[in-house]
């Protein structure tokens, strides 16, 4: 039984005396995908989405790209282009989306349409629930929230052999996983399996959504879908070429391996408050063997903020995050847990 609620407030020791200047309250929830004081500037003359799109489609598996005005009008671009595709082949009977997730909830945008329908993550599930009306497939490579840690390769292969064996499409929401937070741009890029179409929401930390597709689904997006504000437009853009610039990937896979140097020895240190490690890069958590949630807000007073699913303790730092901060991050969440008394064994 963990002892998460039991246990008072911590106080947070102060920064070293050699430190050049306090740091102030961490947000590792995932809110935020870059500090805008650390984000590359708008370059030319060309509109902030434009140049977004066409970062986008250098840097993924996708011929063409699009920055929407938030998730639900990506969703909508997607099963649009999905279903306008097998009209156009003569398939006008496969309008199914399967999603497959053992989360009761869809996406908001997706969760009133009939045709829409949810798979559970389980062995030869997906096989078994395809059928002549479906016409596309939607996972995720990553997701805390239903209590899942990275997908496996074998998961995404088999999608990725079905989607091809019955000529269908394969979409990836990579929205939880957050752009180059794995230390790759995109999580799918650790198993090696593309899909056919990818959404990542969130993109400046708010609403704008990206939407990337290969050419034989990009040919059937809507013709003028909701564009983004110029203003969230070119904070997305400063994003997209912070994350993508050279030698980023490497620098998130240091943090991420330093991060998880710390949290794996926490979870070691103290097995009666968590059982495993989960994530990659800066997309890290601890599985709990109580509630997280508990756990969370004791962090949040000891000026550190994470997301709390269930008995996971996601922890998700910004893009932009210094060493120092890691460091100063684990110190913190070392000090709460130092204070919790060990879970008693029930008889």
């Amino acid at each position: 039984m963990s002892t998460f609620a039991q246990s008072p407030s911590v106080a947070v020791a102060d920064p070293p005396e050699a430190a050049a200047e306090p740091i102030g309250f961490l947000d590792f929830s995932g809110a935020l995908l870059a500090a805008p004081e650390r984000i590359l500037p708008l370059q030319g003359d060309e509109p902030a989405a434009a140049q977004g799109a066409a970062l986008l489609t250098a840097h993924s598996f996708g011929d063409a790209a699009r920055l929407l005005a938030d998730e639900g009008a990506a969703w909508r671009a997607a099963l649009h282009a999905v279903r306008a595709h097998h009209q156009a082949a003569g398939r006008p009977k496969r309008r199914e989306l399967l999603v497959v997730t053992d989360d009761p909830r869809l996406p908001p945008a997706l969760a009133g349409d009939a045709a829409v329908v949810r798979v559970p993550e389980a062995e030869g599930a997906l096989a078994a629930a395809i059928g002549p009306k479906t016409a596309g497939v939607v996972l995720t490579p990553v997701r805390f929230s239903a209590g899942r840690d990275v997908a496996s390769g074998a998961t995404l292969s088999e999608a990725r052999s079905l989607a091809d064996e019955y000529g269908i499409a394969l979409l990836f929401d990579e929205s939880e996983a957050g752009l180059g937070r794995t230390g790759m741009a995109f999580a799918h890029e650790w198993r090696g399996v593309t899909p056919d179409l990818m959404l990542l929401s969130g993109v400046d930390g708010a609403a704008a959504t990206a939407l990337v597709a290969t050419d034989r689904f990009a040919r059937r997006l809507p013709a003028d879908p909701p564009a983004p504000r110029d203003d969230v437009a070119a904070a997305a853009l400063g994003v997209l070429a912070t994350a993508f610039a050279p030698g980023f990937e490497a620098r998130v896979q240091e943090l991420g391996w330093q991060l998880e140097d710390r949290l794996a020895a926490l979870r070691w240190r103290r097995p009666d408050l968590f059982r495993d490690t989960l994530g990659a890069g800066l997309v890290q958590g601890l599985l709990c063997t109580g509630p997280a949630e508990p756990l969370k807000a004791l962090l949040a007073e000891a000026g550190l903020g994470v997301a709390a699913f269930g008995d996971i303790l996601a922890i998700r730092p910004p893009l932009t995050v210094e060493a120092a901060e890691i460091a100063a991050a684990a110190d913190r969440l070392d000090a709460v847990v130092a204070a919790l008394e060990p879970a008693t064994k029930e008889a």
